[in-house]
Order: structure tokens, then sequence, then C-alpha cells
């Protein structure tokens, strides 16, 4: 028997537990990896990751045709 889905991360959730939110266009392949940070403080906290990622628009090719994933905390690069 399946347990019941937990409530959908928001973007301000992301931005606090550090996730990386990997962000890429279906049609031209462009990818890039948006602060949740920032995209919490642009389109509000409380603000479900599936339903930002519906708003996404490629910037090189103008897509619709977004997909992403939430992955673990944000890499650190050697110094």
């Amino acid at each position: 028997m399946k347990s019941e889905p937990g409530p959908l991360m928001t973007l301000g959730a992301a931005a606090v537990a550090g996730v990386r939110l990997i962000v890429w266009c279906k049609g031209c392949q462009h990818q890039v990896e948006p602060d949740p940070a920032e995209m919490a403080a642009r389109y509000g906290a409380d603000t479900p990751v599936p339903d930002w990622r519906e708003r996404l628009v490629c910037s090189k090719c103008g897509s619709r045709e977004i997909d992403m994933v939430v992955t673990g905390t944000k890499r650190h690069r050697p110094a």
C-alpha cells in the first residue's frame, strides 16, 4: 500500500535547504541552475516548485518545454 505524498516543496523551502534546481530546455538543451533564494524573492517563497517550473521560458530559444530536477545541496567548487 502506498503512503500519501507529502506537501510540495516551495521555493522558500528549497532556499532554506540549500538544494540545487537544475533546469533545462527540452527543445535546445540549454541548462541553468537558478539560485533558489533569488527565485523565492522573485516569485514568492510559498510558490510550489512545480508551479514555478510551469512559468519558465527558455532564455535561449523561447520554448516553454522545460524540465528540471531538485537535487542535493550545492556543489562546492575547489578553491
